[in-house]
């Protein structure tokens, strides 16, 4: 006779953080997008100034948007890189929300710094290293 397998469920934590995630990839892809079509518009009226560090900024974006998405995805095989992935994005994204604040942006990069601290609280948590361990 054998015995049905039961699957791992991941630990709410882990889910929650999860969740943030996805909408920081989201939130991520959108403000990306935006800014390259602000770039291209200022490009097409002649206004070139800073559209460098906008640019950058853009394309940074959505390649930390790709990774977080990749990452949400292939959170279910279980592997500690994407766990160490998210933690790495996340206290990046948690460095550039200090330094906004620190320069005076005000409080909208509030709501980017709790996304982060929120994951990486998630992210870090003995139950999502025993999960992503295997």
């Amino acid at each position: 006779m054998t015995t049905p397998s039961v699957k791992a469920q991941m630990p709410k934590s882990v889910r929650l953080a999860l969740v943030g995630v996805w909408v920081q990839a989201v939130l991520n892809l959108a403000v990306g997008f935006l800014l390259l079509a602000l770039v291209n518009d200022a490009a097409d009226h002649g206004q070139d100034e800073g559209a460098g560090l906008l640019r950058f900024l853009a394309v940074l974006s959505l390649l930390m948007a790709g990774a977080l998405l990749l990452c949400g995805v292939f959170a279910g095989k279980r592997s500690n890189g994407i766990r160490v992935t998210v933690i790495v994005i996340e206290a990046l994204s948690l460095l550039s929300g200090v330094l906004g604040l620190l320069q005076g942006s005000g409080v909208s990069v509030l709501p980017g710094i709790a996304f982060a601290l929120a994951v990486l609280r998630g992210f870090s948590t003995v139950e999502a290293t025993n999960w992503f361990d295997r």
